[in-house]
């Protein structure tokens, strides 16, 4: 009897440690709490019709069509192109779904140094297509938009293919602050520089 007290005195406080103090529990296979997995790290899914580019912002969508519009309109006037690059882009964020979706807006050359007629313009191109995506039931913090003006022409000869959208995948909402830190860099930069050169 004294020995099965000694034993008792001695594995209590052991059976109390290991099963409720959660510092110190004893973690069976089938109760072992998993290891939280960082939201960034993963390979995005990625369907046949879009390839990524990575960039110093992010991943470019790149499809085999693009969104193009008139001079002077936020609609785009392509719109069979239109619905397949939405299709496309759509089904990209159902595949990822942790994933933040950046619409740039762009604008061409024409305006250029008139006020800001091409920023707003740009930015009002990324905002219907925002509102295109967020009517499909995608939730709002996962779509963002960046007027970029003219200061990004993609094409040289024919400049209206610069009035364009892009789309820029991030992998998770932290990743969001370095597309800010370059967009604002950016921007600034080659406004600064604009100025310059007209004057």
């Amino acid at each position: 009897m004294k020995y099965i007290k000694i034993f008792l005195i001695i594995i209590i406080p052991f059976i109390f440690t290991a099963c409720f103090i959660p510092e110190r529990r004893l973690y069976f296979s089938w109760n072992r709490p998993q290891k939280i997995k960082d939201t960034c790290d993963y390979e995005f899914n990625v369907n046949t019709n879009i390839s990524l580019i990575k960039t110093e912002r992010g991943y470019l969508l790149d499809t085999d069509k693009e969104i193009y519009y008139r001079l002077g309109e936020e609609k785009p006037y392509n719109i069979d192109d239109y619905y397949y690059v939405m299709n496309e882009v759509m089904t990209f964020m159902s595949n990822n779904r942790n994933c933040i979706l950046i619409v740039e807006g762009h604008a061409d050359i024409t305006g250029h140094g008139n006020g800001d007629i091409n920023y707003r313009l740009s930015e009002r191109r990324a905002s219907v297509i925002r509102d295109v995506i967020l009517s499909s039931g995608f939730f709002h913090k996962r779509v963002q938009i960046f007027a970029y003006s003219d200061i990004i022409p993609k094409y040289i000869t024919n400049i209206s293919q610069n009035r364009r959208v892009d789309f820029i995948a991030l992998k998770c909402e932290r990743e969001l602050s370095n597309y800010l830190n370059y967009y604002s860099n950016y921007y600034s930069n080659i406004t600064a520089f604009s100025s310059n050169i007209n004057e």
